[in-house]
């Protein structure tokens, strides 16, 4: 396996404004968070000078999406922790493309990345999306998180608080552009215009709690019979949600609609919205989203969500797995719709300040710099 080039970066002095080469590897599995952080963070990369190269796998619609944005996209077979000859294919690539670093997301990636770092001479950023295990991150000179509860949750399983980094993710706000009016979306939806509507962005499984939810809307159901509630993804439970929305009596009332490219115009038809898990999170970007929409949000209470969401601020945090408290919080917004806005209005104001693409990139790039300065000593 022949070496980095020797001018990719080791051997010449780095600035703020130097242009660098950057190898960006992911390995997913669907088009989710991560992939969506990825893909526009090598966007604006590129937008700033830089030379962005993403790998992924083939599969689903990420590189025709990546393609479309210009970026230039490679699907090497580099899926699966058992693939050793994965770390040498991105060594091969780096090499091929005279990188300056190598930046990984999602397990695999960062741990055939790694090990395609130290081949190639290059140092790479290990980026973590959610609360994993260490295992797959530790040969990575450093990790980037996209929270703070994400990175205590490393240091706890014993990585050197020094090793570690927070680059908040970035939402890109030109998703948010040409919305329809939520009259017009809702009547798709066959949605009555005045009828309360809440809803969950998320991947239907049990860690994520779309099950409170729907425990929390029949609670509600003499008070509020009118209520809507939209579950925007794909997974594992969605018969079982169809199946409990039924048993419950909410099946009229429950919209399950699968994946959706347009999430953020669903979103922005709510008037709240509920991120329900019952395990730690990330960050938890729906929420995020929803902040910048204007709109107030309820989720439970644990790390990384409480970084998205300021409980009593922007919106309300109540116990994991809790359907009364997570009923109650729903009664308490819905019955006030001037708390409502004035909670959509501070999400937004923190979240314009905090969780844009230029913010996160700004971040993503100084660990760069850092990174290969350090090299050059």
């Amino acid at each position: 396996m022949p070496p980095a080039n020797q001018n990719n970066g080791m051997s010449r002095k780095f600035t703020t404004r130097h242009r660098l080469s950057i190898l960006q590897v992911i390995t997913q599995r669907r088009f989710s968070g991560a992939e969506r952080i990825c893909l526009a963070l090598s966007e604006e990369l590129q937008r700033r000078g830089h030379s962005v190269t993403l790998l992924c796998k083939p599969n689903g619609n990420m590189p025709e999406i990546a393609r479309e944005l210009g970026i230039t996209t490679l699907t090497p077979r580099i899926s699966g922790k058992l693939n050793l000859w994965s770390p040498l294919a991105i060594a091969s690539i780096a090499a091929r493309i005279k990188a300056d670093i190598i930046h990984t997301h999602l397990s695999t990636a960062a741990l055939w990345g790694s090990v395609a770092g130290r081949i190639s001479g290059l140092p790479v950023l290990a980026h973590v999306h959610a609360m994993n295990s260490r295992h797959c991150y530790i040969l990575a000179e450093m990790i980037a998180t996209c929270s703070q509860g994400v990175r205590q949750h490393l240091i706890n399983q014993g990585v050197a608080p020094e090793q570690v980094r927070v680059a908040y993710n970035g939402v890109d706000m030109r998703r948010f552009d040409n919305l329809l009016p939520p009259a017009e979306v809702r009547q798709t939806l066959q949605i009555p215009t005045a009828a309360p509507l809440i809803g969950c962005v998320a991947h239907l499984s049990a860690k994520k709690g779309q099950e409170f939810l729907l425990r929390a809307v029949a609670l509600l159901t003499e008070s509020r019979p009118d209520l809507h509630c939209l579950l925007i993804g794909e997974g594992e439970m969605l018969d079982e949600l169809r199946e409990l929305a039924g048993s419950l009596g909410i099946a009229e009332r429950v919209h399950l609609l699968g994946f959706r490219s347009d999430a953020i115009q669903l979103i922005n038809t709510m008037d709240i919205l509920i991120l329900p898990s019952i395990a730690k999170e990330g960050l938890g970007l729906a929420l995020v989203e929803a902040a910048l929409l204007g709109k107030p949000t309820i989720a439970s209470n644990a790390p990384g969500i409480d970084e998205a969401l300021q409980d009593g601020v922007s919106g309300i945090l109540v116990p994991p797995g809790n359907p009364s408290e997570l009923a109650s919080a729903l009664e308490r917004l819905l019955a006030d719709p001037a708390l409502r806005m004035r909670m959509g209005e501070a999400g937004r104001k923190r979240a314009l300040e905090t969780f844009t693409v230029p913010a996160m990139t700004d971040q993503v790039e100084a660990l760069y710099y850092e990174l290969i300065e350090k090299r050059n000593k």
